[in-house]
């Protein structure tokens, strides 16, 4: 694929970014997407840059290493599975045994939320369940993290999302119980934790280690964005049950000591989406190079959708994509027979691209077959810098792939997506 890059000097909006203390820090520590780089628009089919990956097991998340490889974790039978494969996506025979390592889980249930991410030197950090585990770069447990690698101390009782901090610190969201749609079940409440590189509780952030913030009746995160400083932006849903069942999507901003940023948003939370129905979830986030605010996720009707804020955590006014909203989240979060994990729990992922767009994974389109039954087309979306479709890219801004489930960008600036097969693709 041809591409143009002109150098320009990045200026970016101090005075509103110190508003919200947003830096485009992404959850792993990688390099991100360098802003000054602009590009033609990208033929129509988008070119794979190695063969596709196939797990041998049901993955559940997806990492990039600085180097290009990629690091795959998922669960088979009692089993956590690590693999990480080279860039020419063959097994990695410097990784544990023969590419992988499989660890046993405390907590075995279908259920269980599993993410990854690469720390500042490579090692590997998971959360599994109920607890956070950390490998070495060759595969090894890591025994300077908690207890012989992992950590069950602190922790949201409901964790959701995982992100690391360039001096090795760990944030954990989550919830203080499961979230329920029923008025009468006990109230969650939005809970973030951070951990010191060894994994004991970090006594500078909120109390012990952990901040809790009631939303609404009952509320928890799903999604994270580590800040500069050791801060973050913590992604939820917030129920209140007044005269029925409402949701909203909300996007809380705490500063480095765990207090809420009050010039973000209402006092530090802010407002995304609201939606009729209980079934609705921010599932990832992202900061742009100009601290703007990207939220992507589902709404009660099974819509794919994506929002922006200002670096204030007010609606971006520019912001167009809700009116191009042709997408349905996958079911279970991954393509009908990928071989790949069902948990039960669907979830759209997001990626920013170079000259401020952004690919959305975990998404298809449903369109009718002769007989007039839907047919599920699982579909890489690409927008631009305004939110709508990238016409350029694909068909009319969507690209089917063999499996959309998770879209993830490479310190290459390649695209990870899908779970089963894994596909890395230009941009």
């Amino acid at each position: 694929m041809k591409k143009r890059q002109t150098a320009a000097k990045l200026t970016l909006i101090s005075a509103l970014l110190a508003l919200c203390g947003c830096s485009s820090l992404p959850p792993g520590g990688a390099q991100a997407v360098k802003p000054d780089q602009t590009q033609q628009a990208p033929t129509q089919q988008a070119p794979q840059a190695q063969q596709p990956v196939r797990p041998g097991f049901a993955a559940r998340d997806t990492a990039a290493q600085a180097d290009g490889r990629i690091v795959v974790l998922g669960v088979s039978g009692a089993n956590y599975v690590f693999a990480r494969y080279g860039v020419d996506g063959q097994p990695d025979p410097g990784f544990g045994v023969a590419g992988e390592v499989r660890l046993p889980r405390t907590v075995q249930t279908g259920a269980d939320v599993l993410r990854l991410t690469v720390q500042p030197g490579g090692k590997l950090l998971a959360l599994g369940g109920s607890e956070v585990l950390r490998l070495l770069p060759d595969g090894q447990i890591d025994s300077a993290f908690g207890q012989n690698g992992r950590v069950t101390a602190g922790l949201p009782a409901a964790p959701q999302a995982l992100a690391t901090l360039p001096d090795g610190r760990v944030l954990v969201a989550g919830g203080s119980r499961e979230l329920s749609a029923a008025p009468a079940a006990p109230a969650s409440t939005l809970v973030l934790t951070r951990l010191l590189p060894n994994g004991q509780p970090d006594s500078s952030f909120g109390t012990g280690g952990q901040v809790v913030t009631a939303v609404d009746d009952s509320a928890s995160a799903y999604s994270l964005w580590p800040l500069a400083g050791g801060g973050a932006l913590v992604g939820g849903t917030a129920l209140s049950f007044e005269g029925g069942t409402f949701s909203r999507w909300v996007v809380a901003s705490y500063a480095a000591g765990g207090t809420l940023n009050s010039a973000f948003g209402d006092q530090g939370v802010a407002t995304v989406r609201q939606d009729r129905f209980a079934a609705t979830r921010p599932s990832d986030l992202a900061v742009d190079a100009s601290g703007r605010v990207l939220a992507a996720g589902y709404l009660g009707s099974g819509v794919c959708t994506a929002a922006r804020l200002l670096p204030t955590g007010m609606i971006d006014p520019a912001w167009a994509y809700e009116n191009a909203s042709a997408l349905r989240v996958l079911p279970d979060g991954n393509a009908p027979g990928s071989g790949g994990a069902k948990t039960g729990i669907s979830g759209v992922s997001l990626a920013l691209l170079p000259g401020n767009g952004a690919a959305l994974g975990g998404c298809a389109q449903f369109a009718p077959d002769a007989s007039g039954q839907n047919q599920i087309k699982p579909v890489l979306a690409r927008l631009g810098t305004n939110g709508s479709p990238d016409r350029a890219y694909g068909n009319e801004g969507f690209q089917p792939v063999s499996d959309s489930a998770q879209v993830r960008i490479t310190a290459q600036e390649k695209l990870l997506v899908g779970l089963d097969p894994i596909t890395e693709i230009e941009p």
